[in-house]
């Protein structure tokens, strides 16, 4: 479990996609909790752990978004940004920066449930697990079953995990976003019994 009391870089390690999103530990709601701040910006926060999804197939946080991306569109390269994301990457025989991964985010105009491949790769399928403005400023708890969405999206049962990745990228729509993430568990059971 990771509860950001703060960003430990033995474990946490920051890659730039094109210009870089703030990341920082900050206290909000009198907890700690990790701040991203992405303004035309786009880069992933990675941590390297390897896990079988098929015994840890839980994946649960916590997020908050009080700000996101004007111009969304992720169906296409120039409007792929959102707000909040987290990425699990599975082992692969292709090249690294092919790695397959579902990519879980807070979109803002496309409803939660909504999947659909990524405008980048065919290896990146994206899960919308919560939608719009209803809830900004809210935390919401997020759990999902990584063997059953790595099945819906590929079709098959899930390879080892490699890494887990958090985002919030603007750098296609020059815009500007702010979320916060909290509590990134895995585990072998389910830490309740609802699922969005």
């Amino acid at each position: 479990m990771e509860s950001f009391d703060e960003l430990r870089p033995e474990r946490w390690r920051e890659v730039e996609v094109h210009r870089q999103t703030r990341y920082q530990v900050v206290t909000l709601d009198g907890r700690r909790c990790l701040q991203a701040h992405s303004r035309a910006g786009a880069s992933i926060l990675l941590s390297q752990l390897r896990f079988n999804p098929n015994t840890y197939r839980w994946l649960s946080w916590r997020w908050r978004v009080d700000q996101l991306v004007e111009g969304e569109a992720l169906h296409r390269k120039g409007g792929s940004d959102a707000a909040a994301r987290v990425y699990v990457y599975f082992e692969t025989k292709a090249l690294p920066w092919q790695k397959r991964n579902l990519d879980y985010l807070w979109s803002a105009a496309l409803p939660a449930g909504s999947v659909l491949e990524s405008a980048y790769s065919s290896e990146s399928k994206i899960i919308v697990a919560e939608s719009g403005k209803e809830r900004l400023g809210q935390w919401l708890a997020v759990e999902r079953n990584l063997v059953d969405d790595h099945r819906r999206c590929f079709g098959a049962d899930p390879p080892p995990v490699v890494a887990v990745g958090l985002m919030s990228d603007t750098d296609n729509t020059e815009g500007e976003a702010l979320a916060y993430f909290d509590d990134l568990r895995i585990s072998r059971l389910p830490a309740s019994t609802s699922q969005r």
